[in-house]
């Protein structure tokens, strides 16, 4: 199986996991966020463990000291744990930058782009121009310095705020792409994106870049 098949498969997975969420609102469970709720607090736990033991352990003292470990109830953005988990899980191996943050794809990828390695692990392409694929990332900033982190800057960037998804299906009838994304709403969620007719993103909502997964 490639990694992009068994990427797509172990992110339906997780979906199927957390229910089938759609959209990117809150998601609740008995007034809680679900990323709370057990048996789903623990699975936010897993996802912690695919990042670099350094980083764990850094996140670990600085922001949950008392339980010494990461979760669900842990007060941190936990989408970029769960690509890495993906990406672990479908045998990236060492071709993959595990990381609390998606900036450390977003900017790598961008790096191979720049210098021109388009075999690379990860490529990043601007918005509309390759056609999306299953297994490939989308990525955009997000916070405070959002609108500072554009395509044309981003392979110079250091850490910033960010988010990512995984593509898993591709309709060219509708013009739109299918997602998944960690923290979607406190939840494992799917998403849709548009999409032009070759099946490039065209989405507005802050995506920046289209990387893809040559794995």
């Amino acid at each position: 199986m490639s990694i992009h098949s068994a990427l797509m498969e172990i992110a339906l997975r997780e979906w199927t996991f957390f229910g089938k969420d759609l959209g990117r609102s809150d998601k609740l469970v008995d007034g809680k966020n679900k990323e709370r709720v057990q048996p789903y607090c623990d699975r936010v736990g897993d996802y912690w463990l695919s990042i670099s033991s350094t980083d764990y352990a850094r996140l670990v003292k600085d922001h949950d000291p008392i339980r010494k470990k990461l979760d669900g109830e842990t007060r941190l953005p936990w989408s970029a744990a769960f690509i890495s988990y993906c990406m672990n899980m479908a045998g990236a191996g060492n071709k993959f930058p595990y990381s609390s943050g998606h900036a450390a794809w977003m900017i790598r990828a961008a790096k191979n782009r720049a210098a021109n390695k388009l075999s690379a692990p990860l490529v990043a392409y601007r918005l509309g121009e390759k056609a999306l694929k299953v297994g490939d990332l989308i990525a955009r900033p997000r916070g405070g310095g959002a609108s500072s982190v554009t395509y044309d800057n981003l392979a110079t960037q250091g850490w910033f705020e960010s988010h990512s998804d995984i593509v898993v299906g591709i309709n060219l009838a509708e013009r739109e792409a299918y997602v998944i994304g960690g923290n979607m709403g406190q939840s494992v969620g799917q998403a849709t994106v548009k999409i032009d007719q070759k099946g490039s993103l065209i989405d507005p909502d802050g995506w920046i870049v289209h990387i893809e997964n040559n794995i």
